[in-house]
């Protein structure tokens, strides 16, 4: 099973590559030109690094061996702004241990409702569902990406 820790400064251009690959391979297809663009942006903009820097992003990783093979992007201890993990390693646990780890951080947070969200991708909609987390509005569409706001109580 894949070693799962908090993620640094020197883990952020291999997550944000991990995340921008897997979203070209399984993600892009869902999504307009303008959407496409828009998380490219987001995911290489210096304003994300910079919010990481303050604390107001957390970043868990998942190794097996020397590779990343696995990230999430935590939003202020409450939200998923990216879980991305490499193909190779769809389907055996992965995931749901990033979700594992997350749900650790919310529970330990000063948070008064313990619960994540996550606005899910059309890809990533079943594994989330199969996480236990419900929609609690319909898909929505936000500078050309697709988006089902979710939520899981922890």
């Amino acid at each position: 099973m894949a070693l799962i820790r908090k993620g640094y400064a020197a883990d952020w251009d291999v997550a944000m590559e991990l995340a921008y690959r897997t979203f070209l391979k399984f993600n892009a297809k869902d999504y307009s030109e303008e959407g496409r663009s828009n998380f490219k942006a987001f995911v290489y903009g210096e304003e994300l690094y910079k919010q990481f820097v303050m604390g107001n992003y957390q970043l868990i990783v998942a190794y097996e061996k020397e590779e990343m093979v696995g990230m999430l992007l935590l939003m202020q201890h409450r939200h998923i702004s990216l879980l991305f993990v490499d193909g190779d390693y769809h389907r055996i646990g992965i995931g749901h241990a990033l979700i594992e780890s997350a749900s650790m951080r919310v529970k330990l947070s000063a948070r008064r409702h313990k619960k994540l969200t996550v606005n899910a991708s059309p890809y990533a909609l079943p594994f989330y569902e199969k996480e236990g987390f419900i929609e609690v509005k319909p898909m929505q569409l936000d500078n050309g990406i697709k988006v089902y706001p979710m939520e899981l109580h922890i």
